[in-house]
């Protein structure tokens, strides 16, 4: 039998939570009315999942409800479901989606449902002696939806742009923690500058960086820092090329959205831990359930982390608490979310650079003990949504977040190959303060007009940025330091303000209207016509006096047009065109070169997408032009930032994703990307973009060992990721060479260890232990190395 044919679809019955509310929330009453299986079939929550690709709807189902789902693929095979918008109990949701189908959902003796065909008479079997064999946790690492690209849950073969979705199974699997690990699963993305480990930089499709505002939380831009928590994250989703049209001022190289957890109506908690092999760990807990028959349910989750740093000093701490709250009735939503973090973390300029070579080796840091950042940060967001009806519902979003911190910098600046000894100095921007705050009104349609359907979004958002920094501190430059052999403590704090880099302020304000009608032409063309009107302030300043770098007041018109047609039930051939339009910002502690205007960018694009049900993958083809790009550059020791003309990236993309047979998963990416600088300064005309590979290829698989191997269940993975060489500088000064690095993990699941399902799992990152270099920060003296091979033991208990 073929795999398709095999496969079965599997979902798991939410945990049951016992003693963990107990002790954290005290609500011992709630817990026994949520404790048996039954009355949690029994509850109902509000669904709302459009007609589609049976097996796909039945999957988004299970995953909602938090139920077992079993059955053979081959049963739904070319059937779709029926609509499902309302309040429904898990057994009237199934008979409304597999309505006339011919199947129905059977209850099962060990709690779950299996799809079985109907009799010939059309009847309703009660089978209460069905035992399903091998029902298990389905761990695939397919994403059949996304809503990036449509602000709606979009199938993958009808997304007019290339968009990827990182799923939770990935993310446990290879014990994910910040966003850069994340991008081995995606195609066409490499690190930036990330200010000595302690942002997100990523370079997407040849452009990007720590500032540019590319990084999303539930939608809503985030401010500059780490935006990621594996505890509190669902899934990771990346849509490639420009997305101004929906997320505002953006660079054409796409957007990455961290989806948040959210309050779920089946009671379950877990506690996990996880320890390294540098030292230390962290410990956090996960609570959720319904608070009684009111339509309200909660989440929380707490998490302590002291870990230290793979170089020979160096702690990174973290204290985090993230609350949230949830409403459903039958036409109304809301869901209420805060989440802070209290954190230190290590500062690493990493490597400096002379004749193309670092001094120095890895396992000794150029800096000081006293190097870090000390910061709190904040994201609040609140989502609300009424129906109007099946087709029809006005959604609201608002979110702020803020990241405040001081930095404390041992930066090297010079090195004599005579003496062999660096030149440092100490940097420092205290009272650093980056804030957002977005608000945005969508009204979303599916509707019939002109004998088509249209799937319309028509919305307005609102958007602010405040950055700023106190005295900047700078002191004198002190020789001395060995690489070869290093000796800490020489040098000194000194506070010597800076006047031309202190009391920098960035203030920008947006103001948007904008509109996306997918239109399905017949049964096999959908037409996706927007436009954006974009109108923005911006001013920046800086200095003791201060004094204006930008001063703007602007508006754009920004187009988008895709189309996608549909060879068949699992090929579709799509194209578009889109434009960005983004203000560029100056980042604390560097000067601005004659001002900074805005950034305009355009994208043509074409694509293949497969998807069969268990295995899903694209090849698109892209070719994007940007003008105004942000660098920063050492000029005479100091960090300049300036504008340059005009660049363009082109190239290719290829993703596969999803079930191999019953048992194996598969990632497997491949992006071949060429830049070039075509307006600047003779010097670097024809020269590449920094932190751009050439190529970039992983190649990750898992496996589920038979039950009948070890008690419980045993799963095995691991893959290689390759990095091609890349520039380390705008004039193509000095090249970063490319690695491939390997990785491994095994999972051992026992679903009745001290009575409660227990998980272990061993990840080993950096097999080889290659040395490696992962970015650049745009000059010779911060160039990051990859980290050493690392080991970490996690462990998991589901009440």
């Amino acid at each position: 039998m073929s795999p398709r044919h095999a496969r079965r679809l599997r979902f798991p019955l939410a945990p049951l939570t016992l003693a963990v509310p107990c002790l954290l929330c005290g609500a011992p009453a709630l817990l026994h009315a949520g404790a048996s299986q039954a009355a949690e079939q029994l509850q109902t929550q509000h669904y709302d999942i459009p007609a589609g690709p049976l097996a796909e709807r039945l999957n988004q189902f299970a995953a909602q409800a938090g139920i077992y789902l079993a059955g053979d693929a081959a049963l739904t095979a070319g059937k779709r479901s029926q609509p499902l918008k309302g309040r429904y109990e898990v057994g009237e949701a199934l008979r409304i989606l597999l309505g006339g189908s011919g199947l129905q959902a059977v209850p099962t003796r060990s709690g779950g449902y299996e799809v079985q065909a109907l009799p010939d008479d059309g009847s309703a079997l009660e089978l209460d002696a069905v035992t399903v064999s091998a029902m298990t946790d389905e761990r695939t690492y397919r994403g059949a939806e996304s809503a990036i690209g449509d602000k709606f849950e979009t199938l993958f073969l009808e997304q007019s742009q290339t968009a990827y979705s990182v799923n939770r199974q990935v993310l446990d699997d290879f014990a994910v923690s910040d966003l850069e690990e994340t991008i081995k699963f995606v195609p066409g993305i490499t690190i930036g500058n990330s200010f000595g480990g302690t942002q997100d930089s990523l370079v997407k499709r040849g452009f990007g960086n720590g500032s540019d505002g590319g990084v999303l939380r539930d939608g809503i831009r985030t401010s500059e820092g780490r935006n990621y928590n594996s505890v509190t994250t669902e899934r990771v989703e990346v849509l490639k090329g420009p997305a101004s049209l929906l997320y505002g001022m953006q660079e054409p190289g796409g957007v990455i959205n961290v989806i948040s957890k959210k309050p779920t109506y089946q009671w379950r908690s877990t506690l996990g831990g996880q320890l390294s092999s540098e030292g230390g760990g962290s410990g956090y807990f996960d609570v959720s359930g319904p608070l009684g028959e009111s339509g309200f349910a909660f989440r929380l989750i707490g998490q302590h982390k002291d870990e230290d740093y793979w170089r020979n000093y160096g702690v990174n701490r973290d204290k985090l608490v993230a609350p949230s709250l949830a409403f459903e009735s039958e036409a109304f939503s809301a869901t209420l979310s805060y989440e802070y973090s209290d954190y230190t973390s290590v500062l690493d300029r990493g490597a400096f650079f002379y004749n193309g070579h670092a001094v120095g080796d890895r396992d000794h840091r150029l800096d000081e003990h006293w190097t870090r950042i000390d910061g709190q940060r904040q994201y609040a967001s609140l989502a609300m949504e009424y129906r109007f009806s099946d087709s029809s519902r006005l959604r609201f979003n608002y979110g702020w977040n803020e990241n405040a911190y001081s930095d404390y910098q041992a930066d090297p600046n010079a090195y004599d190959p005579a003496t062999g000894e660096l030149r440092r100095r100490f940097r420092s921007n205290p009272d650093v303060e980056r804030t957002r705050n977005y608000a945005s009104l969508d009204w979303l349609n599916d509707l019939e007009l002109g004998g088509m359907r249209h799937e319309l979004t028509l919305g307005a958002d609102h958007e602010r940025h405040d950055e700023s920094n106190g005295f900047f501190h700078q002191g004198p430059n002190v020789w001395g330091f060995d690489p070869e052999s290093p000796h800490y403590g020489d040098l000194k704090q000194v506070e010597v303000v800076n006047p031309g880099n202190s009391q920098q302020r960035s203030r920008v304000r947006m103001l948007s209207a904008y509109v996306k009608d997918n239109i399905h032409v017949g049964e096999h063309w959908i037409l996706s016509l927007g436009l954006r009107h974009q109108r923005f302030r911006q001013r920046d300043w800086a200095g003791i006096p201060s004094q204006i770098g930008t001063n703007l007041n602007k508006s754009k018109n920004l187009p988008f047009v895709g189309l996608v047609y549909k060879l068949d039930d699992e090929f579709s051939l799509y194209a578009n065109y889109s434009e960005s339009y983004k203000p560029n910002v100056i980042a604390s502690g560097t000067l601005v070169e004659s001002g900074s205007d805005p950034e305009e960018g355009r994208q043509y694009e074409i694509g293949l997408r497969y998807d069969n049900g268990w295995l899903s993958g694209l090849v698109a083809l892209f070719d994007i032009r940007k003008e105004n790009i942000q660098t920063t550059e050492t000029i005479n020791g100091e960090q300049v930032t300036r504008a340059v003309g005009e660049a363009r990236s082109r190239g290719l993309e290829a993703s596969l994703n999803g079930q191999l047979g019953e048992r194996w998963n598969l990632i497997a990416n491949y992006a071949y990307t060429d830049t070039e600088v075509l307006e600047d300064t003779p010097a670097n005309e024809g020269n590449e973009l920094l932190n751009v590979a050439h190529n970039v290829a992983g190649l990750f698989l898992s496996y589920d060992l038979p039950q009948s191997v070890l008690p419980g269940t045993l799963r095995l993975g691991g893959g290689a990721r390759h990095v091609g060489s890349r520039e380390g500088d705008t004039a193509n000064s000095f090249e970063l060479s490319g690695y491939t690095t390997y990785d491994a993990f095994v999972t051992w699941t026992l679903p009745n260890l001290i009575g409660k399902k227990t998980e272990l799992q061993l990840n080993v990152d950096n097999l080889t232990d290659k040395e490696y270099f992962i970015s650049s920060g745009g000059t010779s003296n911060r160039v990051s190395w990859g980290a050493a091979r690392t080991a970490t033991l996690s462990a998991t208990v589901d009440f």
